[in-house]
């Protein structure tokens, strides 16, 4: 760690980490908002050949077997909480979520069961067409018979079914396989019992016995620390966890010389600097997506309920098992009256708690993955219950915050976390990028992108955000005017995670590392 750095993290420890210069040192920045309070200019636009990485890390796994963790950077050091899965050889065999995608199995509530067996029995009877002319009846048949959520859900899949014909496994197999997830055989001998008493086709038997793992996966609670200078491992903490695929992807937060993490079974506060276990609190139920929020000497967290623990000794304050969810990340609001709430994106709603007792405050309507975003006394939110979509609200002194403005369309996903930027809100989630005015909700200007997940990021005047699939960054002017598209480039990213911006870099997680890209344009490294 260079002079510097330490200089910053050390001798500012005692601050809040609202108070470190170009931090990003939690999920979605020091403030929690996406947007970066670095103040280094960065390019224009990015270069002709592209974004070189500066570094790249060791092997990270990720999704199934690491999660979808983001990055943060804090006193030149870059953190990531993973849960990091290997295989080893058993006796037993598991159906999990990866063997019943590997075979092709889709939930198919959206569709309903009429149309679910008007689908499966098409697929049984398909005309007798060859390449473009089947492809253009396939296309038709979906056009035809699904509705626009019919068709954002599940339109490829069925489109998918079809193309395989009798090749693809009937439904009624598929449901008995993945109502087998998670519920372990002891031997194969037992796995091959099961599918011979459940009456399996032969064919079907052997596209399940083959998709089965003869390994088991182990999960172990993982905390990366890498130099932020040249992306080496610095100390990777460890702890037993279990396995938990994806689910587990909370984003961890450092402050005051620790680092808060939701692993698979715990939640873990590390000593930042060594690498060595503080304290740790078990989590119930095991596994969560949720962001620790750390502040005032306490720590929050969405995990099934809501959490509320001492940051000094992991003690539990609190808990409200009542705000279900635990993907979406909580923040504090506090409004123009003085008055501090904890806000809550659960499954179905949008909940506000006394951060002091957890007792419920109020509840509107909201929820889902996003998280949400506050300037003054004004809230926004990205959901997928319907009629809500984007949608601000204004807060009251005497109750529950009221409905500003709302915007709903018909997303595949509604994950990304909106930002808010002199008095406007960009979002880049829901298939489209878009600026609106926060008091109003005009539309100011949106574009067609596919950036079904991502979160933007703010830095120097302009927004980041990743599209199709991770694959490219986009970089666009944040400007209410008019959508301008400053580059595009390569950098073959995770979808999920959101870049981390530190003095004119950007760390990226891939699918199996984290690299780091210099945005300053050909500037002193």
């Amino acid at each position: 760690m260079t002079s510097f750095y330490r200089l910053v993290f050390f001798g500012l420890a005692t601050l809040t980490p609202l108070a470190l210069p170009a931090e990003w040192n939690q999920w979605r920045g020091s403030l929690r908002n996406g947007v970066s309070d670095d103040t280094t200019p960065i390019a224009p636009t990015f270069p002709a050949e592209g974004l070189v990485p500066l570094w790249e890390s060791e092997t990270i796994p990720s999704d199934h077997d690491g999660g979808h963790s983001s990055p943060i950077v804090s006193g030149g050091r870059v953190f990531m909480s993973v849960v990091w899965h290997t295989r080893v050889p058993s006796e037993t065999r598991l159906i999990d979520s990866q063997v019943t995608g590997a075979l092709g199995h889709r939930g198919t509530n959206v569709l309903g069961a009429e149309l679910t067996a008007k689908m499966e029995e098409t697929r049984k009877n398909l005309p007798r067409l060859r390449g473009q002319a089947m492809e253009e009846w396939i296309k038709k048949w979906v056009a035809d018979h699904l509705n626009e959520e019919q068709k954002l859900v599940l339109g490829s899949w069925v489109e998918s079914r079809f193309k395989q014909g009798l090749k693809a496994i009937d439904l009624e197999w598929l449901d008995k396989v993945n109502a087998r997830t998670g519920k372990p055989f002891a031997t194969q001998v037992e796995m091959v019992r099961w599918l011979e008493d459940e009456g399996f086709p032969p064919d079907v038997k052997e596209r399940v016995l083959g998709a089965v793992p003869d390994t088991i996966k182990v999960g172990r609670d993982t905390l990366i620390c890498l130099d932020a200078e040249s992306g080496k491992t610095l100390w990777k903490f460890e702890h037993d966890g279990k396995p938990t695929g994806r689910q587990t992807s909370g984003t961890p937060a450092v402050v005051d010389g620790k680092v808060y993490a939701v692993g698979s079974t715990h939640l873990y506060a590390v000593d930042a600097e060594k690498g060595e276990l503080v304290w740790k609190t078990e989590l119930k139920p095991a596994g969560a997506g949720s962001s620790p929020l750390v502040h005032d000497d306490k720590v929050w967290v969405m995990a099934g309920g809501v959490m509320c623990v001492s940051a000094k000794d992991g003690k539990t304050l609190w808990t409200n098992k009542d705000v279900k969810g635990d993907t979406a990340s909580p923040l504090l609001w506090t409004t123009s009256d003085g008055k501090t709430t904890l806000v809550c994106n659960a499954r179905q709603t949008l909940v506000g708690l006394d951060p002091a007792t957890g007792l419920e405050l109020w509840t509107v309507p909201g929820g889902g993955q996003s998280s949400p975003v506050v300037e003054g006394d004004r809230l926004v939110v990205f959901s997928g219950t319907k009629d809500v979509g984007l949608r601000c609200y204004l807060a009251k002194p005497d109750g529950k915050p009221e409905e500003s403005w709302s915007h709903w369309w018909m997303s595949r996903r509604y994950t990304g976390s909106p930002l808010i930027h002199e008095g406007h809100v960009y979002l880049t989630c829901g298939g489209k990028h878009q600026c609106l005015e926060l008091v109003t909700g005009k539309v100011m200007w949106q574009e067609e992108v596919e950036s079904t997940i991502t979160s933007p990021v703010l830095i120097d005047g302009k927004f980041l955000t990743l599209e199709g699939n991770g694959m490219f960054l986009r970089l666009a002017k944040a400007s209410p005017q008019k959508y301008e598209l400053l580059g595009r480039t390569k950098v073959e990213a995770m979808w999920c995670p959101t870049p981390a911006p530190s003095h004119g870099r950007l760390v990226v997680r891939r699918k199996d590392k984290m690299v780091c890209f210099d945005l300053r344009g050909g500037a002193a490294q």
